[in-house]
């Protein structure tokens, strides 16, 4: 190495810094604000001696010898040797002064360049909390329409089971009303077939009974009045069902909407993402720590996409079954009309036995007449 070059200035590893250049950068810089600036590779090459300090020792060394030749000029080589003594620690100076503002310059950069790195972490990790924040408020609303759908499916349940008692119960009433009317018609038949000639004595009895056929056939009016109320008010629970879909299927499209709204954010950060990482390419091994924590955030952004596309499909299959609770409704529907009609042929039917049990009534009086008469003449 030449003694006349001074060493490179970042010759020290990365991370020391001379005491020297510390206190004079804290003694420049009190405050200790720094302002954002981008990285500048110091001087590498050698910085040679100033050509004054060479010229000053080969003129001590001529001197010197010239000493040891002639003494009488001792005085006036004294002199001149002073004089290239203060040009070379004036030229010392010089570069120790440039030197300590070559090393002061690099650690302010590398001091900016850290805290820029720090500012950027913290952004990412505000914007990280945010996303969490989304995700959670979206689980949040999945498990509202999970407990209303199980809602509607017990609602549902419930008119199923009174659509079949009442369908029970019209079936019963049918069969007891038929083997009522197949007996009677056996009866009437048989008695018929004894006592037809006596049938005129019992008019006034007739009168009678018509009286009492008129109170049964109001009493008869009042509960066909109450089965209408009954169907009305199941009507109006029907009514009230479809109300509830409705507002069910229209809480469905805006949480789709949200849904979307939410995944044009995670877009949006996904592209933020990669512009970070386009920019701390630059950085390199000194924030790798950096990258991981992106990465992992990616696997969060990821979750929470797949967590979206499984509300979705969640969301298609309460459509399905809103479609199929509708089919259902109006299969219900239908089968409230054929009730409705079948009632009127039974009115119709009760009518006819009505007339029949008059009649079958009329007969058995008679009978009973002739029975006590001819008790009596016995």
């Amino acid at each position: 190495m030449d003694p006349n070059l001074l060493p490179e200035v970042d010759s020290l590893p990365d991370g020391f810094v001379d005491t020297e250049e510390a206190n004079r950068i804290t003694t420049n810089n009190p405050t200790g604000d720094v302002s954002i600036e981008k990285t500048k590779k110091p001087r590498t090459f050698p910085v040679p001696l100033c050509e004054e300090e060479t010229d000053g020792n080969e003129d001590d060394l001529s001197k010197v010898s010239s000493l040891e030749q002639k003494e009488p000029s001792q005085t006036s080589s004294l002199q001149g040797s002073s004089q290239n003594s203060n040009k070379e620690t004036e030229s010392t100076q010089s570069i120790e002064l440039r030197k300590q503002q070559e090393a002061v310059e690099t650690e302010r950069k590398t001091s900016k360049n850290m805290f820029k790195s720090e500012q950027d972490f913290l952004e990412l990790m505000l914007k990280y909390q945010q996303v969490v924040s989304e995700r959670d408020s979206a689980i949040t609303v999945r498990d509202k329409l999970e407990s209303l759908c199980r809602e509607l499916q017990r609602q549902n349940k419930m008119l199923m089971e009174e659509s079949k008692r009442v369908s029970t119960e019209g079936q019963s009433l049918r069969s007891d009303l038929s083997t009522k009317f197949q007996e009677a018609i056996k009866d009437v038949s048989i008695k018929l077939d004894a006592q037809r000639d006596e049938s005129l004595s019992q008019l006034k009895e007739n009168e009678m009974l018509r009286t009492k056929l008129k109170h049964l056939a109001d009493q008869y009016m009042l509960s066909e009045q109450q089965h209408e109320q009954r169907m009305k008010q199941k009507t109006l629970e029907l009514q009230i069902s479809e109300l509830k879909i409705k507002q069910h299927e229209e809480k469905v499209i805006h949480e789709q909407s949200q849904m979307k709204v939410y995944a044009d954010l995670v877009s949006q950060l996904l592209t933020t993402e990669k512009n970070l990482r386009v920019q701390l390419t630059s950085d390199g091994e000194k924030f790798q720590q950096f990258q991981d924590a992106l990465v992992k955030s990616n696997e969060v952004f990821e979750t929470f996409k797949q967590e979206i596309d499984k509300m979705s499909k969640a969301i298609k299959e309460l459509r399905k079954e809103n479609a199929f609770l509708k089919s259902k409704t109006e299969r219900s529907d239908f089968t409230l009309v054929e009730l409705v009609e079948e009632r009127e042929r039974l009115k119709k039917l009760l009518e006819k036995t009505k007339n029949q049990k008059d009649k079958l009534e009329s007969l058995c009086r008679f009978l009973q007449a002739q029975a006590e008469r001819k008790q009596k003449q016995s």
